[in-house]
């Protein structure tokens, strides 16, 4: 099944879904490995640095295409639950969405070198023509303008924010999985539906 039924998610979105979030978990590894493990002087500290932004920019895309196939599908009617769980739930899911594009694009504004693909790269925000058009129309200094965006992504951002709404996201499925035991979980995995007994709050 590749499309999104009233009762599951299809295919393509449980691949956008994970490899979102894989990701994300990636670029967690990646960087406290690098801050964790690694000197300033080695070798592979910057190119550690380098592939937590290229990771990061993949979250932009892979989100951008999983927004675009949402809004092109039916979405999967949630389980039985009272009001104010559905509206945290679908406030959880904008913060997160916001996230997956606020940390990615915070950490270019912030980042000093050019992200290499291989086949394309993306230049530093300073070198590119938005870049020095933001920084004179807002009179500041590339140092003053990276400080700020660094504080956003690595002081709150970065090891507070996201991680409390990953964790609430992950803890809040686990709930309905174990304690309601309804189809929140099973849906974006084997997409087999538990008895319907069962999935009552």
């Amino acid at each position: 099944m590749i499309k999104n039924t009233e009762r599951s998610y299809g295919s393509v979105a449980k691949w956008f879904h994970w490899l979102v979030a894989l990701c994300i978990i990636s670029a967690y590894v990646i960087i406290y490995y690098k801050l964790w493990f690694l000197d300033s002087d080695d070798a592979s500290y910057r190119s550690m640095l380098s592939i937590h932004v290229a990771i990061g920019f993949s979250v932009i895309g892979w989100a951008s295409l999983r927004i675009i196939w949402k809004f092109m599908n039916p979405q999967p009617k949630m389980p039985d639950m009272p009001k104010w769980q559905s509206m945290s739930a679908h406030g959880m899911h904008g913060l997160l969405y916001f996230f997956m594009f606020a940390m990615p694009i915070s950490g270019w504004f912030g980042f000093g070198g050019s992200v290499n693909y291989g086949f394309f790269e993306i230049p530093s925000f300073r070198n590119t023509g938005l870049g020095q058009w933001i920084l004179d129309l807002f009179n500041t200094e590339w140092d003053v303008w990276e400080k700020k965006w660094d504080f956003f992504h690595k002081d709150v951002s970065g090891p507070w924010i996201l991680w409390v709404l990953v964790v609430a996201h992950v803890g809040a499925t686990l709930h309905h999985h174990i304690v309601k035991k309804d189809d929140t979980l099973t849906r974006m995995l084997s997409g087999k539906k538990r008895n319907r007994a069962n999935s009552r709050c």
